[in-house]
């Protein structure tokens, strides 16, 4: 079967630190699946930066990168006067990223390795633009991650994020019953582990937080057949929660087969129709300028 080559080194193990706090893992295969969901998300980010303003010779912070597919997008936005700096908690994705940064030629992204709670800019830095994909799920307190990007940002500087809602999920047609049942599950599992609602909640999320104005907007690619990359991405995603969302009793994991689910859900999806990933809501709004 034809399968996505992905660029990148992707099998290095963690320390147990820098694991804690994203309930994904930090794995090859899981480090894998971020750069092809990357790759599927990416005409979405970059229309979500296009609207947020983000361009030349913007300096921006890249809060929880991975293995870096937000930050390598913004860095050819920005340009060679520009910067980017990408936090993270996952030293092993820090060094992906550098790799890859490597690999492109691009010089201008800095990694730290540290989260938004504990990150200090040198010299009391501000930034033109706070940006996130996938992070504000993971967090306990996402009003305070967000009001923290508001204070990292320059008067009228902007910060953009995305974030799945798995409460909002749209079902297949025709209808896939194996793929709906690993949706039902992710759904399950992320409202009670995490923040599995966060993408609704975003709008409100950055009026409280103290943005002016938020462009907020839900949307989510859709995909099917055999060869789609959708497949993997949803069974090993599954693969990642699996294990805890049995110790939780989740409707439907004890009985799934975990090792067959890609080839099933890839067998399933033969008949042509569309496979629509959650529902993403991209927000973006701007830090007040400061009044005298």
């Amino acid at each position: 079967m034809r399968r996505k080559r992905l660029r990148g080194c992707y099998n290095r193990p963690v320390s147990q630190a820098a694991a804690a706090g994203y309930v994904m893992g930090h794995d090859d295969r899981e480090r894998r699946r971020l750069a092809l969901q990357g790759s599927i998300l990416q005409p979405f980010t970059e229309d979500l930066f296009r609207r947020a303003g983000i361009t030349t010779g913007m300096d921006v912070l890249d809060v929880g990168c991975g293995v870096g597919d937000v930050s390598l997008l913004v860095a050819r936005m920005i340009g060679r006067t520009g910067s980017v700096t990408s936090i993270d908690i996952d030293p092993v994705a820090i060094q992906t990223l550098r790799d890859r940064a490597a690999a492109e030629g691009i010089s201008t992204i800095q990694t730290v390795e540290t989260d938004i709670h504990s990150y200090q800019p040198p010299s009391g830095r501000k930034f033109d633009a706070v940006v996130g994909r996938h992070i504000l799920i993971h967090t306990k307190d996402p009003l305070r991650v967000l009001t923290g990007c508001r204070e990292l940002l320059q008067p009228r500087g902007v910060a953009a994020f995305q974030e799945y809602d798995f409460q909002q999920a749209v079902a297949s047609f025709p209808p896939a019953p194996l793929r709906d049942s690993v949706l039902a599950i992710a759904n399950a599992f992320f409202s009670r582990a995490v923040q599995g609602n966060i993408g609704s909640r975003l709008f409100s999320l950055f009026v409280q937080a103290g943005f002016a104005h938020p462009d907020c907007r839900g949307e989510f690619p859709v995909d099917g057949g055999f060869d789609s990359p959708h497949h993997e991405v949803m069974a090993q995603g599954l693969r990642s929660i699996l294990p805890r969302a049995r110790e939780m009793n989740i409707p439907g994991a004890a009985e799934l087969e975990i090792e067959t689910l890609e080839d099933r859900l890839r067998e399933e999806a033969r008949s042509g129709g569309g496979s629509p990933f959650p529902v993403m809501f991209s927000c973006f709004a701007r830090r007040p300028a400061v009044t005298a």
